[in-house]
Order: C-alpha cells, then sequence, then structure tokens
C-alpha cells in the first residue's frame, strides 16, 4: 500500500501581552501554569496525563481524550532554551492511531517599550496524511495563545524559577539548614537575624530582614507542608500583604531546578508589589548561587 503524500505548512503568529518576557517565559516552563493555557477544547477534550520536563533535551507530553472519539498526544523534545528570550522544540502529534505530524517550533519572547511581551511563534510541519493541515493547526494554536493571554491578565501567583548546578540534596540544605539560609534570603545587600526557624508542618519562621539603608523588617511565616528534598510551603503573614509561597526542588539531569510559586490572595495586592518582588526573587537567586559557589 502507498503511502500518502507529505505536505508542508508554515504560519508565523505574534502576540503582544502585557506581562514581561519573563512572566510569558513561566508560562511555558512551569508545569501548572501551561497547564491552564496549554489544553484541548475543554468543552469536549479531557486530560489524560501531562508531564513537563523542561530542559534542553527534556520531553514534554500531552495526552488528552475527545469525548467519545479518539485520543490526542502531543510529544516534544526541547533543543533550544534561552531563559527569558526563546525556546525551540520539535514535536510529533498523534491524533488516534494515526501519527499526523512532526512540527519544528520557535518561540521569540521581544520586551516592549511598555514593560510588556511580543511573542512571535512559528511553526514548520510536515503532515504524513496527505492533507494540509496549516490552517487547522493555524487556528488551533491562536486558541492556545488567546487562553494564555487570559492566563497572564488574570494570575495571582509570581513564579520564579532557576537552574542550579547542584544535586537537589545541596540545594535544600541551603534551605533547611537555618545558618545558610540567613546568608542569601532576601534581595541584595539585605542581612537577616533569624529569631526562630522551625522546618515543620504549624512551624513558625520568624527574623528581621534589614535592607541595605538600614531599614528593619519584622517577617513572620508559618510553615503548612514541609517534604524533605521536594517542597516546602508557607504562609507570608505580614500586615501589609500576605500569600502563599511554595518552594519546589526537581532534579533535571545532574543539576537541579527551584521553582516559586507566590501566590496572592487579590490580583489586586498582587499588582502593587509585583515589580519589587520580581526583581527581588532573581537577587534571591543571585545570592543562592553564590552560596552554592563556596566550598
Amino acid at each position: 500500500m502507498k503511502a500518502p503524500p507529505v505536505v508542508h505548512g508554515s504560519f508565523t503568529l505574534e502576540r503582544t501581552y502585557k506581562a514581561s518576557p519573563a512572566r510569558v517565559f513561566a508560562a511555558w516552563s512551569d508545569v501548572e501554569t501551561k497547564a491552564q493555557w496549554f489544553i484541548g477544547p475543554p468543552e469536549r477534550w479531557r486530560l489524560v496525563k501531562r508531564e513537563l520536563d523542561f530542559r534542553v533535551g527534556g520531553t514534554e507530553l500531552l495526552h488528552g481524550q475527545f469525548e467519545g472519539r479518539h485520543a490526542s498526544v502531543f510529544t516534544a523534545r526541547y533543543h533550544s532554551i534561552i531563559p527569558n528570550e526563546r525556546l525551540v522544540y520539535v514535536y510529533d502529534m498523534h491524533v488516534g492511531d494515526k501519527h499526523l505530524s512532526v512540527s519544528l517550533a520557535t518561540v521569540e519572547l521581544h520586551a516592549t517599550k511598555t514593560g510588556g511581551t511580543r511573542m512571535v511563534f512559528t511553526e514548520q510541519a510536515t503532515f504524513l496524511d496527505g492533507a494540509d493541515g496549516t490552517r487547522s493547526r493555524e487556528g488551533g494554536t491562536a486558541e492556545h495563545f488567546d487562553r494564555l493571554g487570559r492566563v497572564l491578565e488574570e494570575s495571582r501567583d509570581i513564579v520564579s524559577s532557576r537552574l542550579f548546578d547542584t544535586s537537589r540534596d545541596r540545594l535544600y540544605r541551603a534551605f533547611s539548614k537555618a545558618e545558610q539560609l540567613s546568608r542569601w534570603w532576601g534581595p541584595k545587600g539585605s542581612t537577616n537575624t533569624f529569631e526562630v526557624f522551625d522546618l515543620r508542618p504549624g512551624g513558625q519562621w520568624r527574623f528581621v530582614m534589614q535592607g541595605p539603608d538600614g531599614a528593619r523588617y519584622a517577617m513572620h511565616k508559618e510553615f503548612t507542608q514541609v517534604i524533605p528534598l521536594e517542597r516546602v510551603v508557607f504562609r507570608h503573614l505580614q500586615e501589609s500583604h500576605h500569600f502563599e509561597m511554595r518552594l519546589d526542588f526537581a532534579d533535571e539531569g545532574p543539576k537541579t531546578r527551584l521553582t516559586w510559586r507566590m501566590r496572592f490572595e487579590s490580583k489586586e495586592e498582587l499588582e502593587k508589589v509585583r515589580g519589587f518582588i520580581e526583581e527581588a526573587n532573581e537577587q534571591n537567586f543571585d545570592r543562592l548561587a553564590e552560596l552554592l559557589a563556596t566550598p
């Protein structure tokens, strides 16, 4: 039986979001955020399985089921990742028992003058069933990016992530040992005096942080979940603002990714502090990297 002819197609989509490149990149790289927008049609599709190993050489799986019909399976491998700037991946699409297509996809993120992001997505597809599926693929992808825009607009979360060249055990100890944590916690130039650090569910964390200008800030947090080497969750109990913060530690080959998710009580409360906190989190990661580099 003769195989159907191969059909090539390509398209480019652009979107401008009122979110920084770091936020848009996090929406691609954080599995929980991506699960809010990278889905099938919600009214007739259900999730079977989702996996994301976001690193060069890492893979992604999205397996779904259309009601009363066929399954859809998206499998990808990442070939280039430049945080906050670009990612390139190759993916296969299976629908039912048919290998529908193989595609090369490129995502480029460009900062705008107003603090937003112009995202440019280019796909070069090879359709294996003899039909030109370019228009359908472009339409489905556009729906994904419309959902992405709504997620960015409505989110109450700040997600910060960095890959550290160290083991998960070493990275977790940098947080779980008070004498190490006090050396890097907080933005650049700050120092800490710990009063209580009781790392267990219900345990308290109280300390005084002194900023580079000499101002002192009393901090109070309460741990709600502790899974050693995997996850720590605490509530931030300042009078000025409340949020829940989750720290996830995950292996990526010989390295370890640390992801912080801060969820505020309202979008309005988040927007009051977003600019400061996003920059402060990156400074935290810089200080942590310096600590990990010391013998």
